[in-house]
């Protein structure tokens, strides 16, 4: 059974598809969305896997339309006041993920996020003169997730053809959510490293192998829940539909399709709340829809248990409340072992 632990192990590394780094659009769907992917209940040892993310975002949407920076400011700037939208963020992401088989159908999860946050905004002074400046580099430990995940069907025990995994987590409130600009100021909810919530997961996977191809989809329900600060991310619901084929002894190739309806925002207390100053920290302009496009390969370490992979995700669609910065892409790099 040792020979599909590196299979296993890809798969815990290819999950980390959106809300974002710290708390955003792709939020925890990336990091957990393959985790029960090709044969997790068939491990038999602790495996390990550490991933890095790389997502740019330079795109501002009205809705379903484009609009550039300085469109956006002069839409909402008010003459006397000043306005900031964003002009290009930079969001990465360290993610560790171990996995524990308890027993043959239940496996344990715990996957620690470190998160690094940089970006540049324009800014409209009450005069009307455009400014552009770039925010103190935001970075810290985010929150940790842990999750149980149980084989409800299986028809087999080794490769098997089909089988029904299910998992249910809970998001701890590890990661700050208070960090403050030099100013004094809080730091904008979606660059903060973390939620300051308790937030259950709700998980479910369905693969169909016709070997060498693997199909795979699946669902996960992130119910958020109001923060320490009185912030309160919305709901997210994700979907991932996965093919991969083992094109050799060593390598995978794979394509997938990455969906994801977060709901809006609501900040309680308004901490984080400058709707009439930053594009920003405006809660209504907060939720959205997108779909991307995800082709990735894997390459096995002959003899022994380790893998390396890459993956690139370019948004097929994405459709807004009000205005927000958008993913323009996204690349995941990871290395994976097994003890």
């Amino acid at each position: 059974m040792k020979r599909y632990i590196p299979l296993i192990i890809f798969w815990l590394a290819l999950v980390h598809s959106s809300t974002a780094w710290a708390f955003g659009e792709c939020g925890l769907s990336c990091c957990i969305g393959g985790a029960v992917n090709s044969g997790g209940a068939l491990a038999e040892n602790l495996g390990l896997s550490f991933q890095y993310e790389y997502m740019h975002m330079e795109s501002i949407l009205d809705g379903g339309r484009e609009i550039s920076p300085t469109g956006a400011l002069n839409q909402n700037w008010k003459r006397g006041g000043y306005y900031t939208v964003p002009d290009n963020m930079i969001m990465e992401k360290y993610t560790l993920t171990a996995a524990y088989p308890a027993t043959e159908r239940l496996q344990f999860l715990g996957i620690l996020p470190y998160v690094k946050n940089n970006m540049d905004m324009l800014m409209k002074s009450s005069t009307g003169t455009v400014m552009r400046h770039r925010m103190d580099t935001v970075d810290g430990l985010g929150d940790i997730s842990l999750l149980g995940l149980y084989t409800a069907y299986t028809d087999a025990p080794i490769r098997p053809s089909r089988r029904l995994t299910l998992g249910l987590g809970l998001k701890t409130p590890t990661g700050k959510n208070d960090e403050r600009t030099s100013t004094g100021a809080m730091v904008h909810a979606m660059m903060q490293p973390g939620s300051g919530s308790w937030d259950p997961l709700f998980l479910a996977n369905y693969m169909r192998a016709f070997y060498p191809l693997i199909l795979q989809a699946n669902l996960l329900y992130h119910l958020s829940n109001k923060g320490d600060e009185g912030y309160e991310y919305g709901d997210q619901l994700s979907y991932d539909l996965i093919a991969r084929l083992q094109a050799h002894n060593y390598i995978n190739l794979g394509l997938e399709i990455n969906g994801i309806h977060a709901w809006r925002d609501k900040d309680h207390d308004g901490k984080y709340s400058h709707p009439l100053s930053s594009m920003m920290d405006n809660p209504d302009y907060t939720g959205l829809n997108s779909i991307f496009l995800s082709p990735h390969f894997q390459i096995k370490i002959p003899n022994t248990g380790g893998s390396v992979q890459v993956k690139y995700q370019t948004p097929v669609f994405q459709e807004v409340n009000g205005l927000q910065q958008v993913v323009d892409w996204r690349i995941l790099m990871s290395t994976s072992w097994a003890f």
